[in-house]
């Protein structure tokens, strides 16, 4: 007999904001960017290369919101304006449940925007972006 485990499932990788699991989180939408600027000469349009010009970390998370946890009670979202201006960051994680492996971690990470929809016969949901300062790992 032998296991099936050539892929990376959802099912078996834990989310982590500040070090603690936090609600019931739907999804995570990793992104780097580095915003690549082409280089070219006078009288040359076409690009000699591709210049990283700036590193920019995002993370789009979609929660359902529990009465007794959410990314707000957890203090990695933000009630209001006041709260922003505390300029409170946390790491973000994502780690393999059997081994204890962190395959990519965020650190640095501020909340930047989020909304909550509420629908009719549907939990409510959360979801917010946040802006990270670097990242390592791989999954």
């Amino acid at each position: 007999m032998s296991a099936n485990n050539n892929s990376r499932s959802g099912n078996s990788i834990r989310v982590s904001l500040g070090g603690l699991p936090v609600g019931v989180i739907q999804s995570v939408d990793m992104r780097d960017d580095y915003s690549p600027e082409a280089l070219s000469g006078i009288g040359d349009i076409h690009a000699q290369e591709h210049v990283p010009s700036m590193a920019r970390h995002t993370l789009n998370v979609e929660e359902m919101v529990l009465k007794t946890a959410s990314l707000l009670k957890a203090g990695v979202a933000v009630e209001n304006g006041d709260d922003v201006l505390k300029g409170n960051v946390f790491d973000f994680s994502v780690v393999d449940k059997e081994s204890g492996t962190v395959l990519r971690s965020y650190t640095g990470c501020s909340y930047a925007s989020g909304s909550v929809t509420v629908r009719k016969h549907a939990i409510v949901v959360s979801s917010a972006m946040f802006n990270a300062l670097n990242v390592t790992g791989s999954l």
